[in-house]
This record gives structure tokens, C-alpha cells and sequence, in this order.
């Protein structure tokens, strides 16, 4: 059977518009473009879906906030170098690509690098002040998560010079040439990120171990923080990805795995970021008094509104009422200690329930004389 008007088996079909990349032994540009495009829409998408929470379902905008969208737009402009680099010829063998078009794509895919860096550790530090909120002033845990708050900017600043100050110093993009240690750098990095993300980790269950909640709330505020832990395996999976032999022979061919593992690890640190952002669990996170800022109160005063229902009037004494003190601590000076719990289903219910309740123990100091 003849084929009119293709003239051989692999061509295009009149009409029709060729493929972006292909796929064969010496190609693989293609899973390079498709990793990072898919998630480029993912980490976008995290970001609208966070904006939205803090929009309309649990406001106001924070500062990890805002250092999640300063994360996104740089993963938007290393993405963009990296499907560059990929649509020149990053993913395929080096044999065809012409020497003059290979420094450009190495330059790319090594700010690249350097972008990856910031973004991925930026995302780190979003998750960090957003525990941070939940934490009481004071306590062991607030401590352990400055310590953190440390370590990442410590870690970016340690690693942002290993990865720009690689290979010949003269030209440090060319990974083609004589590269020694590159990978080690890498190695050294993955570690460090996964011990960061495992301390991060640590801080909601070290809240959560000694609340008397039970364990399936517990699992509820830990879980979120919990998928967040699946980087390891990205992460895992890149560095395993890595044939040394073969990159130094073929880097642009051989290295296309380890950068579909890079673009996939980076999205989802960053979409693991927007995770614990929901009400309910933030709520539930929250064991004392006006912790972080969050709750019903908190947010209907910053809108402008007020909620009847949690709101609580205040009663003027009448001519001959009486109150029962607490305890009697010297002349006209009473404790009271409140009780309330808030819940986000708005029910209000006894002490004696297994859940998280906020208490408060006021003092009030009360002057009074008789009239005359």
C-alpha cells in the first residue's frame, strides 16, 4: 500500500503540526518538558487555592504567606529556564547538539540549579513561620522552630555558593567538560533538605503528644504536616536516578531522570506548603488562649463584623446582688478563672469532653464604695 503525500513512515501527515519533542534512545527532552510543565500547573494551582483560604476562609495574609508566593515566582522563572534549556536540547544526546547552541543551554540549566535552591528552601521557611503562629511565646517548641527558622537561611547560604562556584570557576556552567564533585554537592544538599524537613516535621507532633485529645484528632493535625514528608521520597528518587558514568560521558542525555525528579520535588515542596492552611485544622491545631491569631473572633473583628453568637454581654450590678468569689486574695480583689471551648462547628460544650478546650484564667481587681 503506498502513502500519498507522506513521503516516509516517521513524517507528518499534511495538515498537521509536528510533535513539541519526541521520544527515542537519544531523546528524552520530552519527559524533561512534560515534568516540568505539569508541575509548574500544580504549584500554581497551590497558590491560587491559598490565596483563596486566605482570602474568604481563614484570613488574614502572614508572612509565610507571602514568602510561598515569592517561592512560586521563582519556581514560574526556573521552570521556564529549564523547558529553554529542554526545547534547545537539554534531554538529548550531546552528539546532536551544535557547539555553539550547548554553552547557552548549559547556562540555562545552571541558574536554573541556583533557583532551585532558593525556591525550594523558601518554601521550607513558609512552613516554618506558619508554625510558628501556633506556637506559645516562650515554650520549648518556639525555641526549636527559631532554631529552625535558622537553619534554612543557613543551609541556602551554604549551598548557593557550592552550586554557582562548581567545575572551572571560569566557566561553572559546563558540566560537560571537567566537572569534579558536582554531584557530591547534590548529595550533601538532599541530605541536609531531608534532616530539615523531618525537624519540621517533628515540631506539630511534639504539640500534639502530650494534649489530652484523642488520637484520631491528633492524627488530624499531624496529617497535613505529614504528607509533607513524601518530599524524602523525591528527593530519594532523584538522587538515585544519577549514573555517574554516564553523565560524564552523555550530561545532557543521562541527566534527563534527575531533572524530571528535580521539577517534581520542587512542586510538591511547594504545593506541601499550602497543605495545613485549612480552617478546621488550624483550628483544632490551636491550644491556647488566641493562639496565632486565628478563630472566629479574630477574624470577624478584622472584617468589620461581629458574630452574635460569639459575642457575650456584659451586666451592670443591680442594688443588693452579691457574688460568690473564687477565692479571696485581700479587700475588694477576686480571681475568676473562664472556661469556653471554640469549636468550628460553633457548638459550645462541657469541660468534660475529650477535645481541645481554650481556658483563661483572668484576675479582676474591683475598687467600690458605699454611697452616702
Amino acid at each position: 500500500m503506498s502513502s500519498v503525500g507522506v513521503p516516509a513512515a516517521t513524517a507528518v501527515p499534511p495538515g498537521q503540526y509536528p510533535p513539541l519533542a519526541t521520544v527515542s534512545q537519544t531523546e528524552h527532552s520530552a519527559w524533561i518538558l512534560i515534568a516540568t510543565a505539569l508541575g509548574l500547573a500544580i504549584t500554581i494551582l497551590s497558590l491560587l487555592a491559598r490565596v483563596i483560604i486566605r482570602k474568604f476562609i481563614n484570613p488574614p495574609w502572614h508572612l509565610d504567606d507571602t514568602w510561598i508566593v515569592v517561592s512560586t515566582v521563582i519556581d514560574f522563572i526556573q521552570s521556564a529556564l529549564v523547558m529553554a534549556a529542554s526545547s534547545s536540547g537539554l534531554g538529548n544526546s550531546i552528539d546532536s547538539i551544535s557547539p555553539r547552541e550547548l554553552p547557552r543551554i548549559l547556562q540555562l540549566y545552571y541558574a536554573s540549579n541556583i533557583l532551585y535552591v532558593l525556591a525550594s528552601d523558601l518554601s521550607k521557611a513558609s512552613v516554618v513561620l506558619f508554625v510558628r503562629q501556633l506556637l506559645p511565646r516562650g515554650s520549648i517548641g518556639r525555641k526549636f522552630n527559631t532554631a529552625l527558622l535558622i537553619a534554612v537561611p543557613v543551609s541556602t547560604l551554604a549551598f548557593l555558593p557550592a552550586t554557582a562556584l562548581q567545575c572551572d570557576l571560569t566557566q561553572p556552567w559546563n558540566i560537560a567538560g571537567q566537572c569534579p564533585g558536582w554531584f557530591v554537592r547534590w548529595e550533601i544538599q538532599g541530605i541536609v533538605a531531608s534532616l530539615i524537613e523531618v525537624a519540621i516535621f517533628f515540631t506539630p507532633v511534639y504539640l500534639t503528644w502530650s494534649l489530652q485529645a484523642k488520637a484520631s484528632l491528633k492524627l488530624e493535625v499531624i496529617s497535613p504536616f505529614a504528607l509533607r514528608l513524601l518530599i524524602l521520597i523525591f528527593t530519594g528518587f532523584r538522587l538515585s536516578s544519577f549514573n555517574q558514568s554516564k553523565f560524564a560521558s552523555n550530561p545532557t542525555l543521562y541527566e534527563a531522570q534527575y531533572i524530571c525528579w528535580t521539577q517534581a520535588e520542587l512542586s510538591y515542596s511547594i504545593m506541601a506548603a499550602t497543605i495545613p492552611t485549612a480552617r478546621k485544622l488550624v483550628l483544632n491545631f490551636i491550644t491556647y488562649y488566641n493562639g496565632g491569631g486565628f478563630g472566629n473572633t479574630v477574624a470577624n473583628s478584622q472584617s468589620g463584623t461581629r458574630d452574635p453568637s460569639q459575642s457575650y454581654q456584659m451586666k451592670s450590678f443591680k442594688k443588693g446582688s452579691s457574688a460568690q468569689p473564687h477565692s479571696m486574695l485581700g479587700s475588694g480583689h477576686y480571681r475568676a478563672t473562664a472556661k469556653a471551648q471554640d469549636r468550628a462547628d460553633g457548638i459550645m460544650r462541657d469541660s468534660d469532653s475529650q477535645e481541645m478546650i481554650i481556658k483563661k484564667e483572668v484576675t479582676v481587681d474591683l475598687d467600690y464604695a458605699s454611697r452616702p
